[in-house]
């Protein structure tokens, strides 16, 4: 039987039908470099991670500007410089001198195919890079303010892609995907299909790609009574909610004390519970919103409708509900209507995640950063939207860990950087991936802000752990409020199967390491970046002038791929090692950043599968590349991590689907 609570038998029959699908094909993602759709969001992620090159102060305070990799041979700094296959999805900048200009590298290429002035380049004047997912706009305040500039165009690139700022370097950061060695990826162009991207401005809080067999159900003049939860929806077959409405009074009370909750597949959590404003995005009083995955809007006589585009499939049962919270006693709050697009069930239900969104609220804690969301198993975290209020908040950095590293992947400047702007505090402005919503020097109060992650949602594989610092180290007295968007299967896909303490002649020994002209570290005592940035962890390993490492490690010979995870010292610079597996070359290593201050760094190098499936152990070589501004290649311990490839419903408890 399917419920929608005051629906009519007749549309009820409807949507038993609809929710049957029969014969229907599932849903399948894009190749390499294609953007994400919201129909792409929910399939479980493959051979694809995400990292980011900023700005950041390397010692872990406040300043995170002029900070680079290092100087080429030009004298340019360095800004990002990665091995492929590989594809930039954005790119921020901000205090931008007039004279600067930036210099994209292709491939190896000893001269920049395009050198842009960095203005000309956000303002949309390269054909290559058009407005609107180019832009320069004033988005801060403070002394005067200043522009934020932001680039959403692909930059898919097959072997290389070093970036340089000839000029100084002020605040910056390049959120980059990354494939395994052999993905067919063409380098740049300029004929990359964007069509999807631009349809994402042009129709900003339009579904872009609306189903044409949904079935919306409507429930009218609903009213909440206080502290009594009402049913809404009550589904026990298959489907996918492919859009949600709300629509009630544009009131500060309809937005922060109403909450909404969704379960899926009985599993024995709520997998959403958050006022309904924060949802949606406006968290702090009724405000326009036009992102890629939510829209809201100021009715007339006093209401307000707020729109979800988020799939949200369910493969058994689904519940959503509502419940007012008000702080005194009040009477019931409404009328309120609400509107679900059902379709039937496309996702593979081992390969797909559930919509999960985790609320928080309370005061920051000293030396510990706000955390948006952590969680173990499998999926994409989607972003975030946040309310700041107390101290002066704006200087705190986002790092996010992934798939239980000790350093983080993603790290930036700033969290008004963070959400796209600069200098808070930031006027309103709505892009499809950020946007402020509420400007606090109009209408004083807490700060809200959204970051949706769709144009390079943000890969796990076994654990996720986003936060965001508050103040410059995570040092202020504030009342925050966030709810993390995800899409969550709660079973990894990654384990690790072999482990090599270097140094360790016991270790080597059991995994035939070999090295020959390293020299041993001895002790060195030193922390990683990120959260935990305070702990000091004590190892010993080697250092590699040049020369080759080799070793075996064991796998699961069912694998769709392995990774490798080496504890380096980020004090010695560009660290490079061609690798080879079993003899066949697997593309190079790299690591070009540097840091004497935060030395230890985690870095991962994922093995293709056609390399590794079928295999129980692996014979690694890695052949260390040196001269050319390279530093020595240093390793202090390796994970062997092997993907699972899918998780099977045999070895899913009945609820942790």
């Amino acid at each position: 039987m399917i419920r929608f609570l005051g629906t009519s038998l007749g549309l009820l029959f409807s949507v038993c039908g609809i929710l049957a699908g029969v014969g229907l094909p599932n849903v399948s993602a894009g190749p390499p470099c294609a953007p994400a759709t919201l129909d792409d969001l929910p399939l479980l992620p493959r051979d694809v991670s995400v990292h980011q090159f900023s700005s950041h102060n390397k010692q872990g305070v406040n300043m995170d500007a002029d900070w680079h990799l290092y100087k080429d041979a030009a004298g340019d700094a360095v800004v990002f410089d990665a091995t492929g296959p590989g594809c930039v999805r954005s790119i921020w900048q901000t205090c931008l001198p007039k004279d600067q200009v930036l210099k994209f590298y292709f491939d190896g290429e000893a001269k920049p195919r395009y050198a842009i002035p960095t203005y000309d380049f956000y303002r949309g004047k390269n054909p290559l890079f058009p407005a609107p997912l180019v832009s320069f706009e004033k988005r801060g305040y403070y002394a005067g303010g200043d522009y934020a500039g932001n680039c959403f165009v692909p930059i898919p690139f097959q072997k290389s892609l070093r970036v340089s700022i000839q000029g100084k370097v002020a605040f910056y950061h390049f959120l980059y995907e990354r494939y395994p060695y052999g993905t067919p990826v063409t380098t740049f162009t300029g004929k990359e299909d964007r069509g999807y991207l631009l349809r994402a401005f042009e129709k900003r809080g339009e579904d872009l790609s609306p189903p044409a067999d949904a079935k919306s159900i409507r429930r009218e003049s609903v009213e909440l009574k206080p502290f009594e939860p009402q049913e809404l929806v009550s589904l026990d077959k298959p489907g996918t909610i492919a859009r949600l409405v709300v629509e009630g009074p544009a009131t500060e009370e309809f937005v922060r004390r109403v909450e909404i909750a969704m379960h899926w597949d009985a599993t024995p959590r709520l997998d959403v519970i958050a006022p309904l404003g924060i949802f949606f995005g406006p968290a702090v009083r009724p405000e326009a919103v036009r992102a890629m995955p939510v829209k809201v809007e100021l009715l007339p006589e006093g209401r307000m409708r707020m729109t979800s585009y988020f799939r949200m499939p369910f493969w058994h049962n689904a519940e959503i509900s509502m419940l007012y919270r008000p702080v005194e006693p009040a009477k019931p709050i409404g009328p309120i209507t609400i509107e679900a697009s059902l379709i039937p069930n496309r996702y593979p239900e081992m390969e797909s995640g559930h919509f999960c969104a985790l609320y928080r609220e309370g005061r920051t804690e000293m030396a510990r950063d706000w955390l948006f969301f952590d969680a173990g198993g499998t999926g994409r975290f989607l972003g975030v939207v946040q309310t700041m209020h107390g101290e002066h908040y704006c200087e705190g950095n986002e790092r996010f860990a992934l798939d239980g590293a000790g350093s983080p992947q993603v790290h930036g400047t700033g969290s008004e950087d963070y959400y796209l702007a600069c200098l808070w505090p930031n006027p309103n402005f709505n892009l499809p991936f950020a946007g402020c919503v509420g400007d606090i020097t109009k209408i004083p109060g807490p700060a809200c802000y959204y970051r949706f992650h769709l144009e390079a949602p943000i890969p796990f594989y076994s654990a996720l752990d986003a936060r965001i610092q508050h103040g410059g180290m995570s040092n202020i007295v504030s009342q925050y409020r966030s709810l993390g968007f995800c899409y969550l299967r709660r079973r990894p896909v990654l384990r690790q199967t072999d482990f090599i303490d270097v140094a360790d002649v016991v270790s080597e020994r059991q995994h035939d390491y070999q090295a020959a002209g390293s020299t041993l570290t001895g002790q060195l005592e030193t922390s990683y970046e990120g959260n935990a940035m305070g702990t000091l962890i004590r190892d010993s390993g080697r250092s590699h002038p040049g020369g080759e490492i080799t070793f075996t490690v064991a796998t699961d010979p069912s694998n769709a791929g392995v990774r490798l995870r080496r504890r380096l010292d980020q004090n010695s610079p560009r660290q490079a090692a061609d690798v080879y597996v079993d003899d066949q070359f697997a593309g190079t290593w790299y690591h070009a950043d540097q840091n004497p201050h935060l030395r230890w760094y985690d870095s991962d190098y994922d093995l293709p599968a056609a390399l590794t499936r079928g295999k129980s152990e692996l014979k690694i070589r890695l052949a260390v590349k040196k001269g050319q501004g390279f530093g020595a290649f240093t390793d202090f311990r390796y994970e062997v991590l092997s993907f699972t490839g899918r998780v099977e419903k045999s070895l899913v408890p009945p609820g942790e689907g």
